[in-house]
């Protein structure tokens, strides 16, 4: 790993092309298009142009509840007409960017933002006290998750400690960090729902396939998608970090379930989806909380 310091490292994000910051003011940085360069596009015979959870919808939703807070922020006499209408084409033209993009452009944006993740991963932060952390996720649709998102939250979770104030204000951070720490406590919630249910049907399907005499398979990974050492620099990223991995675990009690014919891939396939749309919306805001305190960092 190479050593950093955080007061001189460049939004590498920025450099794939513009970035929009559209936020409300009485909540958090919620969405940003991040445009690459013109011309850049995915090659061609790459795979099929999947999102891992960052699909149109979810961008849609945090859009149109940025245009009503705006809308209430008036109403309530807290801003006037001009800023609202300020804010109201500022999710306007977000929003016409997001349509305008052609789908392979779409996936490149979400490479780019999945190769600087990758290079986080690689640095260390100096003035940092980090926890290890192995990490080994057996399951492919897992990595591009874990890529695209947990980096920026890990870096994102030691500079709000450093930075939050600056950046948003007491009251604001306070905002920021109720929404982070729900979102969290959701999805902690959600995973071992589904753990302690994939778990208990395997445990029974197992017990009654031997007592009838049938043959049970139990497959196993033996070449993870992703096996790599990392730092968390926070008790938030590292409980983050253990919802990710917990559910690899639970997608393990699906592989047996498939293998031995009770579940049907599609079925599964349906279960991995629905976590991943769970995670998106944490994602994105750590996502553009990072990029907003960085901001703080290169001006201090």
């Amino acid at each position: 790993m190479s050593t950093i310091h955080e007061e001189t490292t460049a939004i590498d994000g920025a450099a794939s092309g513009k970035i929009e910051l559209a936020a409300s003011e009485a909540a958090i940085p919620a969405l940003a298009a991040a445009v690459p360069a013109s011309g850049a596009t995915a090659p061609a015979g790459d795979a099929p142009l999947t999102t891992d959870g960052a699909d149109d919808r979810d961008l849609e939703s945090e859009l149109q509840q940025m245009e009503n807070d705006a809308t209430t922020l008036h109403r309530e006499g807290m801003i006037t007409e001009s800023e609202a209408e300020e804010k109201r084409e500022q999710v306007a033209r977000t929003r016409k960017l997001f349509r305008d993009l052609p789908p392979a452009e779409r996936v490149a944006i979400i490479r780019r933002r999945r190769e600087i993740g990758r290079q986080l991963l690689e640095r260390q932060l100096s003035g940092a006290a980090i926890v290890p952390a192995a990490v080994r996720l057996n399951h492919t649709r897992l990595k591009p998750l874990f890529e695209q998102w947990w980096p920026y939250l890990n870096r994102m979770s030691i500079n709000m400690q450093r930075f939050g104030r600056a950046t948003f204000g007491e009251d604001d951070m306070e905002a920021v960090n109720t929404f982070f720490d729900k979102q969290l406590a959701s999805l902690e919630a959600y995973v071992t729902e589904q753990l302690d249910v994939a778990e208990g049907f395997r445990e029974r399907t197992e017990r009654g396939m031997i007592e009838r005499g049938d043959t049970v398979f139990k497959p196993q990974v033996t070449k993870p998608s992703l096996e790599i050492q990392v730092e968390a620099y926070s008790r938030y990223s590292m409980r983050m970090l253990a919802v990710i991995t917990r559910f690899d675990k639970v997608m393990d009690q699906f592989d047996f379930l498939v293998w031995n014919g009770v579940r049907d891939q599609g079925d599964v396939d349906e279960e991995v989806s629905r976590f991943l749309r769970k995670f998106h919306p944490v994602g994105v805001r750590g996502y553009m909380t990072h990029l907003r305190l960085m901001t703080t960092v290169h001006g201090n």
